[in-house]
């Protein structure tokens, strides 16, 4: 007679978990790690021989690169039986959610008579625990149940019907919009408030921190760290116990956050010089600035229509106090500054661009008329000097001369003073004629 050995062939990881379910057995169920989340075990209901996967309700925290699933329940030993060894995170593929979606290589019944036993009945427990490649040093379980209803048959929900719905509720202080940098207190309350776990805040799909512990039914985390623009925020409950309280996730909250106003960067002085006929610059820098406005500043009161960065300075603000105030804007608001003030001080002397003049005939008895040339900038009046050989003629102060028998052999000239408020005047001679 010949017999035929018929051996089952094992999955390298399945073999590996065999093979070292002995010797960390006990480190992987006994580390007492916090509770991280919960599994969800797919698909929801199967037989012995089915095959599962495992995938957990989020990330391990950031110093865990491996990870360790065990079993629990009876039939198995008390530490429970190690059914994936310690194997890199990296390894395996991750959910839309963040989650750790790991297959088991081998069913329940490879398991159980792996252990040692033939029927499956009531509640068995996987608890995938964070860990770090070496060492005993572990960051968390996520853990939940099946329950065999017969030898053969299971489901992921417990036929008794025992696990109490939670409910969360996000909400979040100061309310929206707020400006970007402030501190946002996210607070979420989970009833029935007897529920122990903690909660997860979540921007989008982004985890705001690391889980809170449940006390009292509320879980808080504050946060300055909300960049501008919308957010969408969201509070998920893990029960520590996941056959006694549901899961719960809590509605989302649109949140806001605004652009910050500008800051000042410099503030605002008047540059160039402060004279009548210059004209000065508003010199102001903000950081976050988007948008500027300007207003000039005349003893304090706004001068009307002077809004542009530079003004030229006219005789009104002669001997008066000058300031600019800049207002520069973005989305998030204003922020407005004021210089500090300077005395506007006298303009040039008056140019002469052409020279006096007179008309009229040079001899005594005949009448000189002055002409005053041209001026920049124009001027508004003149005085006139009548002059003998340089001489100042007594009386000679009008913009006609009338030459007398003293002039005779003579020269004569003009002297014009040019006038316009808050400039110095200015003056000029005009060539000399001789009298006849």
């Amino acid at each position: 007679m010949t017999f035929t050995s018929v051996r089952r062939s094992l999955p390298a990881a399945g073999i590996a978990a065999v093979l070292v379910a002995g010797a960390i057995g006990l480190g992987a169920s006994g580390a007492q790690a916090a509770s991280l989340g919960t599994l969800d075990v797919s698909p929801a209901t199967g037989t012995d021989t089915s095959g599962m996967t495992l995938t957990t309700s989020g990330a391990c925290p950031g110093p865990a690169t491996n990870l360790i699933v065990s079993v629990t329940g009876s039939g198995f030993p008390s530490d429970g039986k190690v059914v994936v060894s310690n194997s890199p995170i990296s390894t395996y593929q991750t959910s839309s959610a963040g989650g750790i979606v790991v297959p088991l290589t081998e069913t329940m019944r490879d398991y159980a008579n792996e252990a040692g036993f033939q029927t499956l009945q009531g509640r068995y427990d996987f608890t995938l625990t964070c860990r770090g490649a070496f060492g005993s040093a572990t960051y968390g379980d996520f853990g939940s149940p099946i329950w065999f209803t017969s030898n053969t048959a299971y489901q992921n929900t417990d036929p008794a019907g025992s696990v109490a719905a939670t409910t969360t509720t996000l909400t979040a202080a100061p309310a929206s919009p707020v400006v970007e940098g402030t501190s946002v207190k996210l607070t979420a309350a989970v009833a029935p408030a007897t529920a122990a776990g903690t909660v997860q805040f979540k921007d989008g799909t982004q985890a705001l921190g690391g889980p809170v512990a449940v006390s009292a039914g509320t879980a808080s985390l504050t946060t300055g760290a909300l960049a501008a623009g919308g957010h969408s925020l969201t509070a998920e409950f893990t029960p520590s116990d996941a056959s006694a309280y549901a899961p719960s996730a809590s509605a989302a909250l649109p949140y806001t956050v605004k652009v910050k106003p500008p800051t000042v960067v410099s503030a605002p002085k008047v540059t160039g010089t402060a004279k009548v006929g210059s004209t000065v610059t508003c010199s102001a820098t903000f950081n976050g600035a988007t948008s500027y406005t300007y207003a000039w500043l005349r003893d304090g009161t706004a001068i009307g229509g002077a809004t542009a960065r530079t003004r030229a300075l006219v005789a009104a603000d002669y001997t008066h106090k000058l300031a600019c105030r800049v207002t520069a804007g973005n989305s998030g608001g204003n922020t407005t500054a004021t210089s500090p003030a300077v005395t506007v001080a006298l303009g040039p002397a008056l140019k002469n661009t052409a020279r006096p003049s007179t008309t009229g005939t040079a001899k005594a008895g005949k009448r000189l008329t002055a002409k005053p040339g041209s001026w920049t900038p124009a001027a508004a009046s003149y005085t006139y000097v009548w002059k003998r050989d340089g001489h100042a003629i007594r009386g000679g102060t009008h913009s006609t001369y009338l030459l007398t028998r003293t002039d005779k052999g003579h020269l004569i000239t003009v002297t014009v003073t040019a006038k316009r408020s808050g400039y110095a005047n200015g003056t000029a001679t005009s060539r000399s004629v001789r009298v006849g």
